[in-house]
């Protein structure tokens, strides 16, 4: 994707990540008419100027009028490097930037990411379809009835969630619906019919809250949700139709009410909380003073110290956590805020799923850019080949929507652009690629709900409070009709951007709603076979029938407010996406695109013209281009 703003100017060089084993190759063309090159350089750097160098690019030839200048640079370091390139023209300094022009400042480098070459992900975790699921809020099924828990309070399936928050209460977020393992076993053949590869389950074992991310026992299912008998057979299940089971790994902190902690002296072991004499204690992060450390100051979520040696050896050492999870039949983790986990700790994760299954699968929660991402001024290394295989997208999820409801292009260009270059192909091919989360706002209400604007950096954050949210929650259904055809153009992009798609439960059928836990209502089972159901069915079949997509490369033909048009090819086949997210007729002549393709989806659309929220796939069987 090289917009180039002088064609007189040009800079060859990889615009993807490279394996630490390759050479790279830097090739400048400038044209005569701009001037006499004295000299040509490459600067080259990692984060914070480390390992800094100048390479000198030397004179090749001229052609048509056109001098060329070129070297070859070997990087083995694993990480980021930033480049740019000097050049000294009449006696004048300049920079070249990536897009051929000239600037008396280095403005913005461009970079290049070197990893592993050893680094591959298992094929499976690749352009497919992921479903994540909220436990206690998808199904629940009458073949499992659990014994009551005293503090947890029961409700009815499909009333409101309870929203206000006590901070002197004891326990917090325990209302249940009674979702259970059973339910999302009976549900696999409604999932395979949406063509899900992937079911990705939020936290699912022994815990204090609905969420379950304050886990008490690692060991155990939560009574709720069944027993470890329950999650072997839902394994087993899933495996027959086609799909793999990724579980959410919550390491960093445990529930003050555990056997760890046991704060609440409602397990038999001593806890750390008990006494500085329990095996647990040095398990636990202190501050100086002695105290322990909180997740954000959460009373309920006591942080675990990574670099505790029994804290290792009982998450990942042999016939540890791992090993006990993946005996259960599981095929990958999902790590709950793995940037707040030391690299190590997560390549010795990585080395338990390995040690356990050849193809399993590690995928990270991280929020920004995660290969530029730092902690405390140290760029991160999960992602070069030795720690997770892929990452939660959410930077891919905040650019589509932004795009859908504001018709931010260039924010969405810059970071489509970024993350192409910048990941390394499998972890590309690999990405979760979210509209909604159980952290965010549903996509919906995102995209047409009260409360949103584009100033913000994520776009689904609101100032406003649970009480304003409960007030404002409900769509007219002028606003709901307008999201849904909204949703769809947001999905058709999700859907078509490198890595695998994921719904969030209910977001198929249309369910909307603020962020916790107004996104995290039950299932309605009664809108299934509605047609924006139907629209997802569709979308499936497309994406798991063509296959080349796991390894597709991406370019944007067109991008401005009112339209976006890309397309996924490899050397033999092609699919481009076209969509209009406005509610305005886009002229536009297919008539030369549709040329030896055939339409496979389509809404409001002609040869001629994009109707109001129109949108089209259309295959080329024979790609030429």
């Amino acid at each position: 994707m090289n917009y180039s703003k002088d064609e007189r100017i040009n800079v060859r060089i990889s615009k993807t990540a490279i394996k630490n084993n390759e050479r790279v190759n830097v090739c400048l063309e400038i044209a005569e008419d701009i001037g006499f090159v004295n000299e040509a350089y490459i600067l080259i750097s990692m984060q914070n100027n480390q390992n800094e160098k100048q390479i000198k690019l030397n004179y090749l030839w001229t052609e048509n009028k056109v001098n060329y200048f070129t070297c070859n640079i070997d990087l083995d370091t694993l990480g980021l490097y930033y480049f740019g390139i000097k050049v000294i023209i009449n006696e004048n300094e300049n920079w070249v930037t990536i897009n051929g022009e000239l600037n008396a400042e280095c403005l913005k480098p461009w970079t290049i990411t070197v990893y592993d070459e050893k680094f591959s992900v298992p094929d499976w975790a690749k352009g497919t379809i992921m479903y994540q699921i909220f436990p206690d809020r998808f199904y629940k099924s009458d073949k499992y009835i659990p014994e009551p828990i005293s503090y947890r309070t029961t409700k009815e399936w499909g009333n409101m969630p309870e929203w206000k928050i006590d901070l002197t209460a004891k326990y917090n977020n325990t209302d249940f619906f009674m979702g259970n393992l059973k339910g999302i076993e009976e549900k696999i053949p409604y999932l395979k019919e949406l063509g899900v590869k992937i079911i990705y389950l939020n936290p699912i074992f022994e815990s204090q809250s609905n969420h379950r991310y304050d886990i008490g026992d690692y060991e155990k299912i939560d009574s709720y949700l069944g027993c470890n008998e329950d999650l072997k057979q839902l394994c087993t299940k899933a495996h027959k139709n086609g799909m793999k089971i990724v579980l959410d790994g919550v390491f960093n902190h445990t529930g003050n009410d555990s056997r760890y902690f046991n704060e609440y002296e409602n397990y038999d072991d001593i806890g750390a909380f008990q006494s500085v004499d329990s095996k647990y204690y040095n398990w636990y992060k202190h501050k100086e003073n002695g105290e322990f450390e909180y997740w954000w100051g959460f009373k309920n979520l006591p942080v675990c110290n990574g670099e505790n040696d029994g804290w290792q050896k009982y998450i990942y050492g042999k016939n540890g956590i791992i090993d006990k999870w993946f005996k259960l039949g599981i095929d990958g983790i999902r790590l709950d805020v793995a940037d707040e986990l030391t690299d190590d700790f997560i390549n010795n994760i990585k080395i338990a799923i390995k040690r356990n299954k050849k193809d399993g699968f590690l995928i990270g929660e991280v929020w920004e850019n995660a290969i530029t991402k730092e902690k405390e001024g140290v760029q991160r290394k999960y992602l070069l080949g030795k720690g997770l295989d892929s990452v939660m997208n959410y930077p891919f999820t905040n650019a589509i929507l932004k795009y859908v409801r504001f018709g931010d292009y260039k924010f969405f260009l810059d970071t489509v652009e970024q993350i192409v270059i910048q990941y390394p192909q499998d972890v590309l091919n690999s990405l979760m690629n979210s509209l909604s989360t159980h952290d965010i706002t549903r996509a919906i209400t995102t995209l047409v709900g009260k409360g949103i604007e584009q100033k913000n950096e994520l776009i689904w954050n609101t100032d406003h409070d649970r009480e304003w949210q409960i007030q404002n929650e409900k769509l007219t259904d002028e606003e709901y009709e307008i999201g849904e055809k909204m949703f769809k153009i947001a999905s058709v992009i999700q859907y078509f951007l490198p890595g695998n798609s994921c719904i969030y439960y209910g977001d198929e059928i249309g369910m909307y709603g603020y962020r916790d836990p107004f996104n995290r209502k039950c299932f309605e089972w009664n809108k299934t076979g509605n047609n924006l159901n139907s629209f997802f069915v569709g979308l499936g079949k497309i994406k798991n029938e063509n296959t080349f997509l796991k390894n597709a490369k991406i370019e944007i033909l067109v991008a401005n407010e009112k339209m976006l048009m890309f397309r996924r090819f490899d050397e033999n086949e092609e699919i481009i996406i076209i969509v209009n997210r406005t509610p305005n007729t886009v002229e536009i002549n297919l008539k030369n695109i549709m040329e030896n393709t055939n339409i496979i989806l389509h809404e409001n659309v002609s040869y001629e013209k994009l109707d109001a929220f129109g949108f089209a796939i259309i295959k080329n069987k024979s790609n030429k281009k």
